[in-house]
């Protein structure tokens, strides 16, 4: 892989990062929801994730000729314990070209320098249980389950 550089999103990164709902949309989900549950879900969270907030911000991947490979989405949160102001990343993603290839990795390292920076203790995100590859990929970060919603179909 090329060197990869990150830099913050701008206005013209909009279509690429919307671009990537897909990937997230179909990742192994849950078998009581079918593909069109989660693509409303992916578009509420990109709602959601992209609401304007104080202090988050956005982290573009780029290789060396200028393509975008992947993006974070960082906001405060607060830890689901003790209630204290943490980072979450509400959103990874990588082009189908860049994954397995140390981008995600990459960004994630600059979202721990990210919440450092902003003086929090913890990082925290969500994941689908069913996304065993991202499971293993955060589990190998340092990240631990803290909580585990679970879910009967009736």
């Amino acid at each position: 892989m090329t060197t990869v550089t990150l830099r913050p999103a701008t206005a013209d990164d909009c279509a690429f990062i919307d671009s990537l709902s897909s990937r997230l949309s179909s990742v192994p989900r849950p078998a009581w929801h079918d593909l069109a549950a989660m693509e409303g879900f992916q578009d509420r969270h990109m709602s959601a994730s992209f609401a304007p907030v104080d202090g988050a911000s956005t982290l573009i991947a780029c290789a060396e000729d200028g393509r975008r490979l992947g993006y974070i989405r960082l906001r405060p949160g607060k830890d689901g314990v003790t209630d204290e102001p943490c980072g979450y990343i509400s959103l990874l993603a990588t082009t189908k070209e860049a994954e397995g290839s140390g981008v995600a990795t990459r960004l994630m390292t600059a979202a721990e320098d990210w919440a450092r920076g902003h003086g929090y203790r913890l990082l925290s995100l969500d994941v689908f249980a069913d996304n065993r590859r991202a499971v293993d990929f955060y589990r190998r970060g340092g990240f631990k389950t803290e909580t585990r919603r679970m879910v009967k179909p009736l």
